[in-house]
């Protein structure tokens, strides 16, 4: 059983919340303060000791999840992270929808760590400042001196090492447009930035070389600038160095020739310079190859001044005249033929003929029969080796068996005379089995390969398509010749022995029988006779009516009483008109019309 007394803080609790209601405004303000004070889990860490005195700094009455928004309010700078997404608040995830008392807790003491840091664990790429080379291996507390903010250690080089730098201010702050953080000497600058890209042997100079006492400002960037006292041509060549020199070597010359409209190609780009240039030496230097070389002219001077038309500059015996520029190329045996077999007088007076016939008549074989244009058939490289086209040449290709038969086989007489026809008939008409019953269409069923293998008929293109057994019968069972037309069309003419109506029924069998098999037979009694059969004669069999015949003919009577006077059972009394009483349904069905 409870006390039936209540304790003194119990009543001290309600006593304060009586006061609330019934004093006025400034001691009800005391009043509430002692209550919080006294609900109060503990004291807060030095760093809100000043909060202490007013609950409401942090807390609003019956509402938790507005604290973090009045922790915000007061920490301004980490409110303002979260809300650019910047510094460790800003990147670090959900810490924007976390409550602040999640990694934050207060009221346990004074000397309670608030901030909760695990430096041995800390991700510095949540910061505005990821640690990168050296800077990985740094001790914390390098950067961040003790009893200042984290947030607050500078993020320039030269906060933490102007002391370090050799060039004392002298290049500005930005330290890293050249050095990087895995090594203070290891230097990136790019002096591409300058105007003045380091390249060849430049590359490899020390800075001081240049800028000399550390003076970054005004160094010249021209060759003649740092080279005057190199300079072999006592300035003749003018300061335009880079003309002629390159950075990888002094030595090395990379003057282009050609800007001067003369282009230094074989020998003459190995020779010197003073073989044509300098003293005793033509100013300026000659450009034709007589101007130089007239003294070496073994043609002296009859094939004219233009040595380049013939002779190259590798080799002055090596000649690289291209024939093809007068209009006839030298190809094939043409090519190495020496020049004098056709040049037999000096070329600018005389120029050989060009066409075949007129160094090759004495070898024309053909005395003349297939004309002057050698060319049309003979090539260059053999005069034996034919290039003739007669697919493409012609109106007839040569395709098959033709491909191999000899030109005179079908050209009797001279090419150049065109032949009458190049049908097949216009050579193989004595060899024709058919007599000419088929007409000249011979490749309309045999080919060029052989003219008695693979016969390509379609017998559906004729008066006469083979169907049912006539498609598997040999075409001499029906063609006893050549003469294909010959061959009869009607069922009689081959199957007349066949005939068991002995012709009794004619001669169109195919009025019932089809091609299909000779025992396949339809007969239309209703349409192909006058007797239609109904009611019970439909099921009788044909020799039930139509009894063999030494004629071979199936005619019988259509009167009732010729079959069925055996079974008149009035003996004849009512006459032989049967079908006035009875009908073929049955025969004891009678129509009495009284």
């Amino acid at each position: 059983m409870s006390s039936p007394f209540i304790s003194t803080r119990w009543f001290v609790l309600i006593a304060a919340i009586y006061l609330i209601g019934v004093v006025g405004s400034g001691p009800r303000a005391m009043a509430q303060s002692a209550i919080e004070r006294l609900v109060s889990p503990g004291k807060l860490s030095d760093a809100h000791i000043e909060q202490e005195k007013e609950c409401s700094s942090c807390h609003t009455s019956f509402n938790k999840k507005a604290q973090s928004g009045l922790c915000r309010d007061c920490h301004e700078d980490i409110d303002a992270d979260i809300l650019a997404g910047s510094g460790f608040h800003g990147k670090f995830p959900d810490v924007g929808e976390a409550e602040c008392k999640t990694c934050h807790t207060e009221h346990e003491g004074r000397a309670a760590d608030i901030v909760g840091l695990n430096a041995s664990e800390f991700d510095h790429t949540f910061t505005d400042y990821r640690l990168e080379g050296k800077h990985a291996s740094v001790a914390c507390a390098d950067c961040h001196a003790s009893g200042v903010s984290y947030a607050k250690a500078p993020q320039t080089c030269i906060a933490c090492h102007k002391e370090d730098d050799p060039h004392f201010g002298r290049l500005g702050t930005d330290c890293s447009s050249c050095h990087v953080p895995e090594r203070w000497e290891r230097v990136s600058f790019d002096h591409a930035t300058t105007n003045f890209a380091l390249l060849g042997a430049h590359a490899d100079v020390t800075c001081d070389a240049c800028h000399v006492n550390q003076v970054w400002e005004g160094t010249g960037t021209e060759c003649i600038d740092c080279h005057k006292a190199d300079d072999p041509h006592a300035g003749r060549f003018g300061t335009a160095c880079a003309d002629c020199h390159g950075p990888s070597s002094w030595s090395r010359i990379k003057f282009d020739h050609d800007t001067t409209g003369f282009r230094l190609t074989g020998r003459h780009s190995t020779i010197e310079c003073a073989s044509c240039h300098g003293p005793g030496k033509p100013d300026p230097a000659p450009k034709t190859c007589i101007g130089c070389h007239k003294s070496d002219d073994v043609h002296k001077a009859q094939n004219g001044p233009d040595c380049a038309s013939c002779h190259s500059t590798n080799k002055w015996d090596q000649v690289s005249f291209n024939h093809a520029s007068t209009g006839f190329p030298l190809l094939g045996k043409h090519e190495t033929t020496k020049c004098e077999a056709c040049h037999t007088r000096p070329i600018h007076s005389w120029t050989p003929p060009t066409e075949c016939i007129d160094c090759h008549r004495e070898n024309d074989e053909h005395k003349g029969l297939l004309g002057p244009d050698c060319g049309d058939c003979h090539q260059e490289v053999s005069w034996a080796q034919v290039r003739f086209d007669h697919d493409k040449d012609t109106r007839f290709a040569l395709v098959g068996a033709h491909d191999a038969i000899e030109c005179a086989a079908c050209h009797k007489i001279a090419t150049t005379t065109a032949l009458p026809s190049v049908s097949c008939g216009s050579c193989h008409q004595e060899e024709d089995p058919h007599k000419g019953q088929l007409g000249d269409g011979c490749g309309q069923c045999h080919n060029v390969d052989s003219w008695t293998q693979k016969v390509n008929f379609n017998h559906e293109f004729t008066d006469f398509p083979l169907l049912g057994k006539h498609a598997s019968v040999d075409c001499a069972a029906c063609h006893q010749t050549k003469a294909f037309l010959d061959a009869p069309v009607a069922c009689n003419d081959c199957h007349s022995q066949d005939d068991v109506h002995k012709g009794g029924l004619g001669q169109e069998c195919a009025t019932c029988h089809n091609p299909g098999g000779w025992s396949f037979w339809v007969f239309d009694h209703s349409t192909q006779t006058s007797f239609p059969l109904t009611g019970k004669h439909s099921s009788v069999p044909c020799g039930a009516c139509h009894s063999p015949r030494s004629d071979g003919k199936f005619k019988a009577s259509s009167r009732c009483v010729s079959c069925h006077s055996a079974d008149d059972k009035h003996r004849g009394a009512f006459g032989t008109s049967c079908e006035r009483c009875h009908n073929t349904e049955a025969f004891w069905a009678v129509d009495i019309v009284r």
